[in-house]
């Protein structure tokens, strides 16, 4: 068992998220395209053990809830922004009508969103698809973070399932969380969307944040991508990030629905760092970029990788119909950028091949990532009718003693 998890265990909470996650990476000397210095020695991004690498982190990088820098003064102001009823009495929440926009809150100033805690009361079993959170940085008109709120949390295909790992963690019962570093330089605006036909009648809300004594000289706004690919495109890699600017990548989260019989994770991922035409960085299979390994199994979460939901078993094994998904936060290895970045998944049932009979499969995924402007700049989101995976239907089986 790995220091991290060790700890995570112990004191049933996620693992501390470095402070400087946000920061602009520094060079180091001596690294080589592709890797990087532990050590004094240069070693190939290769889908390390996270508890490998743990142990190889200074103690504040993996210390669950306790950075070294606890005791040092801070020099920032904490504050929150929340659902809190304004008569003080127990109304703690705020009502979403169908087709409306819920005013989470405003913030001025420099500083950073440390934390979000949601829970969720709707009429329908769908909303945390059919609600869409955006943020907006900086004043920018295009919202950074646009994304169906489930799938922003982990959760796919409208399911709750409880799970831990180090930036966001689902709590009992059906309470979401989220600490990633969200730095801004100017202010923050934070919204909800009921894209639903049902009302939600509570929306519950803590969103904790920090104005700085200093602005920041060089800060990296968090970014997200949300696609999907219903089904998979034919001939060609499934598309996670198509980013453009100065930045670093930090996680994946991947949903999956086969439509065919057969094990959906063989496929590679790729990295395309700043405009390279072959991949930068390449695995080797799907499920091992998810740090686990022979089909899963079962489900698992730990503070870097997990499959929160597997419901292979009570489906008979590798089935049409299975439901699967991922999260692999690149915490420890984050991939910078200086141009551009693109991150594709092979999904074919050989894995290259990008094809998979009699159908192919349905994917759907969120890309978190830092970048040097506030303003957005991922595909359109599909609208919630659209963002509802349906099982295709089978090709029709030739009949027996048929003519032409």
């Amino acid at each position: 068992m790995s220091l991290s998890e060790n700890r995570l265990r112990r004191g049933g909470q996620s693992p501390f998220v470095p402070d400087h996650l946000a920061l602009v990476p520094a060079p180091q000397k001596g690294t080589v395209p592709g890797g990087f210095r532990i050590g004094g020695m240069t070693r190939l991004r290769l889908s390390f053990a996270v508890g490998f690498l743990s142990l190889l982190m200074p103690a504040a990088a993996v210390n669950a809830q306790v950075p070294e820098d606890l005791a040092q003064p801070k020099a920032f102001r904490a504050l929150r922004i929340s659902s809190t009823d304004p008569h003080l009495k127990n109304g703690d929440y705020r009502p979403i009508a169908p087709g409306a926009t819920l005013e989470l809150g405003q913030i001025e100033g420099h500083g950073r969103i440390t934390h979000m805690w949601f829970t969720i009361n709707g009429k329908s079993a769908d909303h945390l698809r059919e609600l869409v959170l955006r943020i907006f940085w900086d004043g920018a008109d295009k919202p950074a973070i646009e994304c169906p709120l489930g799938d922003f949390f982990g959760l796919g295909f409208g399911r709750y399932v409880e799970y831990k790992s180090a930036p966001v963690a689902i709590g009992g019962v059906k309470a979401l969380n989220c600490y990633w570093p969200m730095p801004f330089a100017k202010g923050a605006r934070l919204t909800m969307i009921n894209e639903g036909s049902e009302p939600v009648a509570n929306c519950y809300f803590n969103i904790d944040y920090r104005l700085d004594d200093q602005p920041a000289a060089d800060i990296r706004y968090f970014h997200t991508q949300y696609r999907q690919a219903f089904p998979a495109p034919k001939g060609e890699d499934y598309l996670i990030l198509d980013a453009a600017g100065r930045g670093h990548f930090v996680g994946t989260f991947l949903s999956v629905m086969a439509n065919s019989d057969g094990w959906w994770g063989e496929g590679n991922d790729k990295f395309y760092v700043d405009g390279a035409s072959k991949p930068t960085i390449e695995g080797t299979g799907s499920e091992d970029y998810f740090c686990g390994a022979w089909d899963f199994q079962h489900a698992f979460s730990n503070p870097y990788s997990g499959v929160p939901l597997y419901d292979n078993p009570e489906k008979g094994g590798e089935k049409r119909g299975i439901l699967n998904t991922c999260y692999r936060w690149h915490i420890l290895d984050p991939v910078p950028f200086t141009k551009s970045l693109r991150v594709t998944i092979e999904h074919g049932r050989s894995g290259p091949n990008d094809d998979r009979q009699p159908l192919r499969n349905h994917y759907a995924s969120v890309a978190y990532y830092y970048l040097d402007r506030a303003e957005g700049e991922g595909a359109p989101l599909p609208p919630h009718s659209q963002r509802i995976p349906k099982l295709l239907p089978l090709p029709e089986a030739p009949r027996v003693g048929s003519s032409n």
